[in-house]
């Protein structure tokens, strides 16, 4: 259970709590020298409703010693909904209404039943009406109360919501924070079981955001397709392969392994060939539609995230694709990634899973002071728990 945060509990951070991921995953994390402390897993199955991980993560939760009950809560890609929009340039109340009743519209819910909020892209102003382009993000506030509620009841306290790329962004961003880093763009390609997510970012500003729906799943039937196996066949299959790649063995040949080895890991290549030329060529789309509409450039390099960005030949297709340099997110994060993140996993599991939890654990208590005093009258209520801003990368 959580302990009690005291004077000299000051650098551990709020709880991270990603419901979006596969399984639920929360972690704190030591501010400053940005490593994490406490993990934990919850089990649940991956048609799961949001409330129902967020029962999951209760148990699993009450299990270790956070330190602190404040929790940021990470949504999953499916439960929020995205769109871009143009806006007049408003501010307050009446920027929040706005984008609310926009909201409103594309889903076709009424008012009082959504939370929404957006942030700014960064594309150019047309000059004739003056309008700022956003990125929209929009939840159910009756499903969303539930699965907080659940967390309040255990004696947790939800002091923010947001996306996952929202997350995704701030834990590779913590070394491109500041001022002159907005001048160098980076790419991220967060790739995860249902689709991937890819960011144009300049310092720790997200500049452009898109899903794709090409992700693990798309991989497994693939594989079980080719192979005239069964879906969890093939991603054991596929799980091991990327494992042999956490391993460090990128420039090991296949076929130095076992010939049985050899001959699966030939045929899922072939399987996987077309869906990962698919995937490559979305995002040399993104990026080019984000150097054009823009005016942005190339990124410098793409760093490949998520607990799919190890699939072999993934990074040097996007690497001939895109024309980019193309690292892991150990490149951004040295010092977490080689943290073991629980007993569970032991101490050479992949960090990548955790890179949206992580995220979220960095959404430090005085950027949330300085987001309410920016946005006192944007302030959202839903059950008992005030709701900051969503979709802040800083």
């Amino acid at each position: 259970m959580a302990r009690w945060r005291l004077p000299w509990h000051r650098k551990i951070g709020p709880i991270g709590l990603d419901l979006g991921a596969e399984t639920p995953r929360a972690m704190q994390v030591c501010i400053g020298v940005n490593t994490p402390c406490q993990s934990a897993v919850a089990r649940c199955s991956e048609d799961a409703s949001i409330v129902e991980r967020a029962a999951c993560a209760v148990d699993a939760m009450r299990r270790v010693p956070f330190i602190g009950r404040e929790v940021i809560v990470g949504l999953p890609s499916s439960f929020a909904a995205m769109h871009v929009a143009r806006f007049p340039a408003l501010t307050g109340h009446d920027a929040t209404e706005a984008i609310a009743w926009d909201a409103c519209e594309r889903m076709a819910l009424p008012r009082e039943a959504i939370i929404a909020d957006a942030i700014p892209t960064g594309a150019p102003t047309i000059a004739v009406d003056g309008k700022v382009e956003r990125l929209v993000v929009a939840v159910a506030a009756g499903e969303l109360a539930a699965a907080l509620d659940l967390l309040i009841d255990a004696g947790f306290d939800p002091i923010a919501v947001e996306p996952r790329f929202a997350s995704v962004a701030r834990a590779l961003s913590r070394r491109h924070r500041r001022d002159a880093d907005v001048s160098t763009i980076r790419a991220l390609v967060h790739v995860e079981h249902a689709g991937s997510t890819v960011l144009c970012m300049r310092g720790d500003r997200i500049a452009f955001c898109r899903e794709i729906p090409i992700g693990g799943a798309a991989l497994d039937a693939a594989i079980a397709s080719r192979l005239s196996t069964s879906t969890a066949q093939a991603a054991q299959l596929r799980a091991r392969r990327m494992a042999w790649i956490r391993a460090g063995n990128h420039g090991v040949q296949m076929g130095e392994r076992s010939s049985a080895d050899s001959i699966a890991d030939e045929a899922a290549l072939g399987a996987t060939r077309a869906i990962l030329d698919a995937l490559a060529g979305e995002v040399a789309l993104c990026l080019r539609y984000f150097g054009v509409t823009f005016r942005g450039g190339q990124p410098s390099r793409i760093v490949l995230t998520g607990p799919h960005s190890c699939e072999p030949c993934l990074a040097g297709i996007l690497e001939s694709t895109c024309r980019a340099t193309v690292v892991g997110c150990e490149a951004e994060l040295p010092l977490a990634t080689t943290w073991g993140t629980s007993e569970a996993n032991g101490p050479d599991a992949d960090f990548a899973p955790w890179t949206a939890a992580f995220g979220l654990a960095c959404r430090t208590r005085f950027a949330l002071q300085l987001e309410d005093a920016a946005n006192a009258d944007a302030t959202e209520t839903v059950s008992s728990s005030a709701l900051r801003t969503m979709g802040r990368a800083a």
